[in-house]
């Protein structure tokens, strides 16, 4: 039985590439599409839909390039990636909420946003303790980067893409540590969060 490849929206891989351009410049993009398979090539190259969905596997690959030809092998190049992907993502989403722009809408949230992403995996709200500010999000899905979100997106682009949500929806600052990855020996990827 074949494991089903999970997908991500096209938005992701479009604000990625538009902030590596924008960041960067045409040459570190172009290095990196050098560096990638001839088919990943091929779609990064197109006219990508904010709608569709594309290869998770792909973005995996376009992430852990852009580390290694701009970053240093460590991941941290993908944060400012990853902010910026929220914040071209949930900016017009938040303006809709007006009112309801708060912390925990967001944290509330978790299950619906994850989806609106992914295809593959669960990512769920724990526990939210309204007085402590605090909150515990895990995503349950399996640790493999071919076939679905990889190590780039666990590890940094999702506590990024929180911490930037939390903080557009009003809170003064926000805090997530990982305190458990599904790539290192863990049933699910765990998150603490405070916010203030």
């Amino acid at each position: 039985m074949t494991e089903r490849k999970g997908n991500a929206k096209g938005s992701i891989l479009f604000n990625a590439k538009e902030y590596i351009i924008s960041s960067q410049g045409e040459d570190v993009w172009k290095n990196i599409i050098s560096n990638l398979p001839d088919s990943d090539t091929e779609i990064l190259e197109s006219d990508l839909i904010h709608t569709e969905w594309y290869p998770a596997p792909l973005l995996n690959r376009l992430l852990n390039t852009y580390d290694m030809v701009h970053g240093n092998g460590d991941f941290l190049s993908v944060i400012p990636v990853a902010e910026y992907i929220a914040r071209k993502d949930l900016g017009p989403m938040l303006e809709a909420l007006v009112n309801f722009k708060t912390p925990p809408v967001i944290l509330k949230s978790t299950p619906s946003l994850w989806s609106r992403y992914f295809d593959s995996g669960i990512m769920e709200l724990e526990l939210l303790d309204l007085e402590k500010r605090y909150s515990v999000l895990y995503l349950d899905e399996i640790a493999d980067e071919n076939s679905a979100s990889g190590v780039a997106v666990c590890n940094f682009a999702v506590p990024e893409w929180f911490k930037t949500g939390l903080t557009m929806a009003g809170a003064k600052s926000a805090e997530i540590v990982q305190t458990g990855c599904r790539y290192k020996n863990s049933d699910v990827c765990r998150f603490e969060v405070w916010w203030e």
